[in-house]
């Protein structure tokens, strides 16, 4: 992916780190998880294979994460991201989407993909379609009472 197609990717402010965790430390991120989402599901399952926690930091406070994981042959799923509203417009889930297909493009997965819902989060839809992911599916989700749209991008160079 050429930096022109991801300009944000140390654009964001020099104060917020972002780093990736290791597996074990995913629940650190559960008040974050909480306070974006009003939910106590990060996600549904803890033990793929190949997974990818990442966290954006002031400090030692988290504001913002992204967790993803390789979900079938070849592709890279990211599951979940947010940033605290107060912290939004900073570019950092750009660096964040940016930092995972790096990650998943390093491990050698061809196809990146996403889910999002874009009545309750409008910017990922548009995020995506500023990069070059190409809508691959859309259909209505009840649970969510929004229209659900996966998003994927090649991988390969």
């Amino acid at each position: 992916m050429s930096a022109s197609r991801f300009p944000y990717k140390n654009n964001f402010p020099e104060h917020v780190r972002i780093e990736r965790l290791p597996r074990h430390e995913l629940d650190r991120l559960s008040a974050l998880n909480f306070e974006i989402f009003r939910e106590k599901r990060i996600i549904n399952h803890k033990t793929h294979p190949f997974m990818v926690v990442l966290g954006a930091f002031i400090q030692d406070i988290p504001i913002g994460f992204k967790i993803g994981y390789g979900r079938k042959e070849g592709e890279f799923y990211s599951a979940k991201g947010g940033v605290l509203p107060e912290y939004r417009r900073q570019k950092l889930a750009d660096a964040m989407m940016y930092e995972m297909i790096e990650i998943a493009r390093e491990a050698r997965f061809q196809v990146f993909t996403y889910d999002t819902f874009p009545n309750m989060n409008p910017g990922m839809l548009i995020l995506g379609l500023n990069y070059g992911f190409k809508v691959t599916y859309a259909g209505y989700n009840a649970r969510y009472n929004d229209y659900q749209i996966t998003l994927s991008l090649d991988l390969q160079p």
